[in-house]
């Protein structure tokens, strides 16, 4: 997956303001770079800001205890020591906890960070990730980098520690550098010089800093667009500025594809339902049909209510009238069945019951589930099984089961 980095100068101003940007793959290998407004940089790609380190604050201080929530609305009075600044001006993010149990802080200018986000938006581009220059470098407790580019730059001090520089010299060692030694807990064995990667020859002059204790030694040259970003490295998008859902910055993509997936979902409704009013008009068809057939057969005098169960009784009836036996009769059924009901251990049939072309059977079985066993094994038979509610006895379950003809539920 490639990712756009941009750099976020200290000139930076609104979008019409030009960043330096470069698209590198997963591999940090950089395929392209350039120079634009945000609008006019490569789509489709996720995106991270890197903030010069002119833009952040660096601090350390103690904190109360409580909850994230309690933290993030607590965070910007604390930098107003450290800033002079009123407090919804900060845009605080919380780092990394020091040994005497300070915590460090980056502090940036809140308007100024929106700005550069909706610009962003704007542009349709997917910031995921804000990072501070300052903390790109490697560092060590016995060792710092110090960025230059011959009278400014920035010196990373730890893992979560860095500050920018003033201006400085090859014979005057910036300021910031030197009240950061004096600050410092311990101070390194040396501190390596790196260039900016695109400062001319005649600028490269190793300083002479004689009011700087640790040795300084030469680095290789120092350039944003190559460096490697830790996953762990610290997110300024934090609090209010949290990266939005990826489902919300993928909808645009998506849009066609879910209206497209709603239109087929429509046609499929609208199939269903044609499907289901034609089978419902056959099936009012064929009802009008059985009454005519059945009226037919027995005139129009008898009170219609089920054409099919009244057909059958009255079918039963001439059967019975003509000396045939019909499959709704006792005998019947109880010959359907006897195959099934002989098997169930003595004792299962407690109750039996005939009426109209229906046997209901009382059954007292061991166990629960051998009633599913028992409905197959009648439906196996050719009868038609209606099973009550199955009743949980202290030494088995009982349910009564009434059999019908074969077809009949």
């Amino acid at each position: 997956m490639s990712i756009l980095k941009i750099y976020l100068s200290d000139s930076w101003r609104d979008n019409t303001s030009p960043c330096s940007w470069a698209l590198c793959d997963d591999k940090n290998t950089m395929l392209q770079t350039g120079t634009a407004t945000l609008a006019s940089m490569p789509r489709g790609h996720e995106c991270m800001a890197i903030v010069a380190a002119e833009r952040v604050l660096n601090v350390a201080a103690a904190l109360p205890g409580g909850s994230a929530r309690r933290l993030q609305s607590m965070l910007p009075f604390v930098a107003e020591e450290f800033t002079l600044t009123d407090p919804e001006d900060n845009h605080v993010v919380p780092g990394d906890t020091l040994a005497d149990g300070r915590r460090m802080l980056v502090v940036m200018d809140k308007q100024w960070l929106r700005r550069f986000v909706q610009a962003a938006q704007q542009a349709g581009l997917s910031l995921r990730r804000m990072v501070a220059e300052t903390f790109l470098p490697a560092a060590s407790a016995n060792k710092w980098t110090l960025v230059w580019d011959g009278s400014s730059g920035f010196v990373k001090t730890g893992a979560g520690s860095g500050t920018a520089l003033d201006i400085g010299d090859e014979l005057s060692a910036p300021l910031a550098l030197r009240l950061s030694l004096g600050n410092a807990p311990q101070i390194p064995d040396t501190i390596e010089l790196r260039y900016v990667h695109d400062i001319a020859g005649e600028k490269r002059v190793m300083p002479q800093w004689g009011d700087v204790q640790p040795t300084i030694v030469s680095g290789a040259d120092w350039d944003w667009r190559r460096a490697a970003v830790a996953d762990d490295a610290l997110n300024l998008l934090w609090g209010d500025f949290r990266p939005r859902a990826k489902i919300q910055e993928w909808w645009p993509k998506l849009r066609p594809a879910v209206y497209l997936l709603l239109a087929v979902l429509a046609l499929e409704i609208v199939g269903s339902n044609f499907e289901w009013a034609k089978l419902a008009n056959e099936k009012n068809r064929i009802a009008k049909e059985m009454e005519r057939t059945f009226r037919t057969t027995f005139g129009d005098t008898v009170t219609l209510v089920n054409a099919p169960l009244q057909m059958q009784r009255n079918l039963a009836e001439l059967k019975h009238v003509a000396g045939v036996p019909d499959a709704g009769d006792f005998l019947s059924l109880l010959n359907l069945s006897s195959r099934t009901l002989a098997a169930l251990p003595a004792g299962s049939v407690t109750g039996m019951h005939y009426e109209s072309g229906r046997l209901d059977i009382d059954i007292k079985l061991s166990r629960r589930k051998e009633f599913d066993a028992l409905k197959q094994n009648l439906l196996g038979d050719g009868l038609g099984i209606r099973m009550g509610e199955i009743r949980e006895m202290g030494n088995g379950a009982e349910a009564r089961l009434t059999l019908l003809p074969g077809g009949m539920q």
